[in-house]
This record gives structure tokens, sequence and C-alpha cells, in this order.
């Protein structure tokens, strides 16, 4: 078992190896045999809080998002522009792609259900963009001519290139997000 997870609740032991399977054998490679094994916990335990695997990735993937979500929170308040929280954006999803592996594809193998909990965390960031990109607007610092409902899908389109990337060489994560927030800002910023 995982040193990590030789602590904390039984559910809470559960969802970390849950997560810790999927980052490391993506879905199709997690079993409830081995999510209970990795968590150091009995076959009857799991089931006791899940009835399936569907139904603890969704709630891994729920925890995953929140924790994600609070800390780009965290970050988004400690940047001191607009161009600042739209770097700190990008450096967010760099990582999340970063540690993601390859596993971009993995909504297509959930059930609609948890498909719907995983496109949370999208609409989530789609909404600090779009706030970010209004906000700017409004006090100059970006184009005049930015259509916030329209530009959030292309900055979101953007970011997940740059996350695609960030899968492929995550060693060259700081470099990519450097770039990112270049070329994201010189498509915002006046002329």
């Amino acid at each position: 078992m995982d040193a990590s997870l030789e602590t904390g609740s039984s559910e809470d032991r559960i969802i970390g190896a849950a997560l810790a399977l999927i980052n490391e054998h993506g879905l199709g490679g997690v079993t409830m045999s081995g999510i209970a094994e990795a968590a150091g916990v009995a076959r009857q335990t799991l089931y006791n809080h899940y009835p399936n695997i569907d139904s603890i990735v969704a709630t891994a993937i729920t925890r995953h998002n929140r924790d994600s979500i609070e800390l780009l929170e965290s970050a988004l308040a400690t940047a001191d522009s607009l161009e600042g929280k739209l770097d700190q954006l990008v450096r967010h999803v760099v990582s999340v792609g970063a540690h993601a592996g390859h596993h971009l594809d993995i909504q297509y193998a959930l059930a609609a259900g948890t498909r719907a909990t995983l496109s949370e965390y999208g609409e989530m960031i789609s909404a600090h963009i779009r706030d970010i990109l209004a906000e700017g607007i409004e006090s100059g610092e970006f184009r005049a001519d930015l259509v916030p409902e329209w530009d959030t899908v292309l900055v979101q389109h953007l970011l997940s290139g740059i996350s695609a990337l960030a899968v492929r060489a995550p060693g060259d994560a700081a470099r990519i997000a450097a770039t990112g927030s270049r070329s994201i800002l010189a498509c915002l910023l006046p002329r």
C-alpha cells in the first residue's frame, strides 16, 4: 500500500487509492479489488461505501475537482492584476495537464452522470475565464472588442491545447505555461 494512503478514514483511503490507480493505469486499469488492495481495506468495506467502480470514480473526480478549484481560486486571489490572474489560470491548467498523464480522454469511458461531474470542472474554469475577460474589458486592460461569451470559448480551446502539450511533455510544464500565457495575452491585450 502507498504510504500516503495509510492514514485517514477508509473512505479517504479508497478515494486516494482510486485517484492513484487512475493516474497510474488509466480508468481501464482500475478494479474494485485493486482499489481495495491499494487502500488497505477489505473488498466488503469497499462495497459498503460504493456499489461499483463508477460511483468511486464519480466521488474521486468530484473531490479532485473541488480541491483543484480551491487551489486555483487561492492562486487567483494572490494575483495583483488581470494579466496575473490569467497567468495563474494558465499555470493551473498546465499543472493539471502535466499530472493528468495519458488520461485526457477519461470521460469517454465514464457513465453519463460521472461525465457530468467531470464537466463541472470545465464549467468552473470557463466561469473564471469569462469573469477575467469581462473585468479586463471593463477596466481597459484587455481589448474593447472582445466578446466574453465567445472569447471564453476560444481561450478555453487554447488552454486545452496548452494542457495537451503539458501531458506530452510534463518536464517542460514551466516553459509551456510561460509560452501559453504569452500567447493568450497577445490575443487579449490592446495593440
